[in-house]
């Protein structure tokens, strides 16, 4: 399988790390929507949905960083992903097996990966039309 091999496992770290653009673009929107709040008279449900995406997005953020990290061990030590699964049960407090295939973490990485894009965009179309619905003042 393509997945298996080492540089598509570079590859996936290196996509994985967008996170940090994401995680800045959302930043750069929480930051905005803060200052709206306390600077303008805009719609405090909109800008504080702003925020909520805000957070989540930094929540898959958080998570798309311990994937880059995770995946760099997992293609480090391909022949050990018993172990690995077994400490991140243990890490996790979780009870019983764990095996995923390879296939199914490279899904996860990329599901993560999507619902933080996505989030980031939302975010930032709910200030915009909260800028443009509102007016200037």
């Amino acid at each position: 399988m393509i997945t298996e091999h080492p540089i598509a496992g570079r590859v996936l770290v290196a996509t994985l790390n967008s996170w940090r653009y994401f995680a800045a673009l959302s930043a750069f929107a929480m930051l905005f929507t803060l200052l709206m709040l306390f600077f303008a008279d805009y719609s405090v449900v909109m800008l504080a949905i702003s925020l909520v995406l805000g957070l989540t997005c930094h929540y898959y953020c958080w998570r798309l960083w311990m994937d880059v990290h995770l995946f760099r061990i997992l293609y480090h030590f391909p022949e050990k992903t018993e172990i690995f699964d077994t400490a991140i049960n243990k890490c996790w407090g979780k009870k019983g097996d764990n095996y995923r295939s390879l296939d199914s973490r490279w899904a996860g990485a990329r599901q993560l990966l999507h619902r933080a894009g996505f989030l980031v965009l939302v975010q930032w179309g709910i200030v915009i039309l909260t800028v443009l619905f509102s007016g200037f003042e």
